[in-house]
Order: C-alpha cells, then structure tokens, then sequence
C-alpha cells in the first residue's frame, strides 16, 4: 500500500464515522473537537485512525516514520464527570496527552483516545460506566490493548513506550503489566492507585474497574518515571509515592513538576521529555533504584 492510501483510508474511516452519528442526531461537539485536533495534528505528520476494538471504536492519531519502536500517549478521562454525574460526552475540551505528544520525536507516535471520545456513536448512556465507573475495567483495558496491537501493526513496531497522562496514567500501567512488549513506562499526574484515591478523597468506589497497583509483579522491572504536580488537587503528589511503596521496583522514579493536575504540562514537556524520558527510552541516566529525583 502506497503512502498515501496509507493516510486516507484511516482518516475517511474516522471522519465517515463522525458524520453518520451526527447524522442520527449527536450533538456535534466531539466532531467539531476531533477536527481540531487532526487540524493541529496534521503538519507534524499526524493522521487520524479509527481502531476498531472488540465491541468499540477508539479514535487515534498516528504518525509512523518507521523503526521498531511505538510510543503510546493515553488521554486521560476527560469530561468523564459533571457536577458529581457521568456525562454524556467523555470528549476532553482541552486534550492533555495529544499537546504532550505533539511534542515528541519519535519517529512512530500514538495519541489514543478513551472509550467513547471523539466517538459519539460510543457516547451513548448504555457505555457511561466505561468512562464512570469501569472506566479501567477489563473491558476498557482490553479495548485499548487491541487497539496498541493495530497501532504496531500500522508503523511495524516491536516494542512500546507508553505515556498516560491522569486516567490514562493507570491505564497505561495496566496496560504494561497485562502485556510483554512494554519497554518503558511514564505516568503523568497519573491515577495510580484507585483504591487509595477513593479511600483518602471520599470519592464513591470504582466498582468494575481494576486497580493499577494490584498487579505491580509484571513491571517491577520495567523502566518507569511518574510526573506528578505539587500543587495537584486532583491526584495528590502522594499517590505516586504510595503507588512506588507497593512494588520491589528496580527502575522507578518520581519526579515533581509545579503544576496543578492541568496547567504546566504542556508548556514543561518538551523540557521533561529532553532531560528524563528520552534518556529513560534510551537506557542512558535513566533513575534506578526507586529514588525521587
């Protein structure tokens, strides 16, 4: 297949999909979002990908300029939650992990999205636990694995680097303990331990989701930093500390960041990737020993 079937087949799959559920009445918000995001996506070789998984769609946005290695960015819940309810559109007005992965220079780059963003075909009522409640469940779990194993087969990777931010933080450490081709691990005001959460915020337990901190034994190995913000109201800077004390890990690190759970991250990526997770990827001054930095 020629490089540029390559680009428009998944593209039109994505935007054909978009527009048969506004088409069925949907409002047009997630649309008018995912345009934006392939606009500010596309000069940096991005283009937009419709994974089917299991009995979902998870958009995506791909760039693949070959090598063996995939580096995955994992949105976080977005609007999972309004006013204490699940909402009806999960859509993130202000992507957090695509801003960080527009930033990275790896030649294959993945943003994906959760169950039922930028999809309003999946954004019905029947899939509200999926970003409530279950949000982490196997279900949603297996869904973005699927997905992962697609992204690979499109660039020809072997190996992964996943990068979550929020939400998609204990995603991604699902993730990594649940597959073998995980190479790297980083966290970015990551949910890392629900049950903690839920137990010190007094917020309501994630019942049907899994806990990322339950399964550590498969990545106690595996190369890790967890950015967390010091002024983060929303994941608090000791759930990563929490999260570290419960595994023998060989090479893990937390790293603070001035930031509040939504602020600074953008603007101190591109510094944060330079000094800790390109060398991290490359196996040269990564942390060891489970130190803060």
């Amino acid at each position: 297949m020629n490089a540029r079937a390559f680009r428009l087949k998944p593209a039109l799959a994505v935007i054909t999909a978009l527009l048969a559920t506004l088409a069925a009445g949907c409002a047009a918000s997630s649309l008018d979002l995912w345009q934006g995001a392939v606009v500010k996506s596309g000069p940096r070789g991005f283009v937009p990908v419709d994974f089917p998984a299991g009995n979902y769609h998870l958009a995506g946005l791909l760039k693949s300029e070959g090598g063996h290695e995939l580096v995955a960015y994992i949105e976080g819940d977005g609007r999972a939650i309004v006013n204490g309810r699940p909402s009806s559109d999960p859509t993130p007005r202000t992507p957090q992990a695509l801003d960080l992965a527009l930033q990275d220079p790896a030649p294959n780059v993945l943003y994906l999205a959760r169950i039922g963003q930028y999809m309003p075909a999946y954004a019905t009522e029947a899939n509200r636990p999926l970003w409530s409640d279950r949000r982490l469940s196997p279900e949603a779990v297996a869904a973005a694995s699927e997905a992962l194993d697609q992204a690979k087969k499109r660039t020809g990777a072997l190996f992964l680097h996943l990068v979550g931010y929020s939400g998609g933080g204990g995603l991604a450490v699902l993730l990594a303990e649940r597959r073998g081709d995980v190479v790297s691990l980083v966290t970015v005001a990551g949910l890392l331990d629900t049950e903690w959460w839920v137990a010190t915020r007094g917020y309501r337990p994630l019942i049907g989701s899994l806990n990322p901190a339950d399964s550590l034994t498969g990545i106690l190995n595996v190369p890790q930093l967890h950015f967390y913000g010091t002024d983060d109201k929303v994941i608090p800077p000791e759930m990563s500390r929490v999260f570290a004390s419960k595994g023998a890990f060989t090479r893990l690190a937390r790293l603070p960041v001035q930031s509040d759970h939504y602020k600074a991250w953008t603007a101190a990526w591109r510094e944060l990737l330079e000094k800790y997770v390109l060398p991290l990827r490359q196996g040269a001054g990564a942390p060891a020993g489970g130190a803060d930095l």
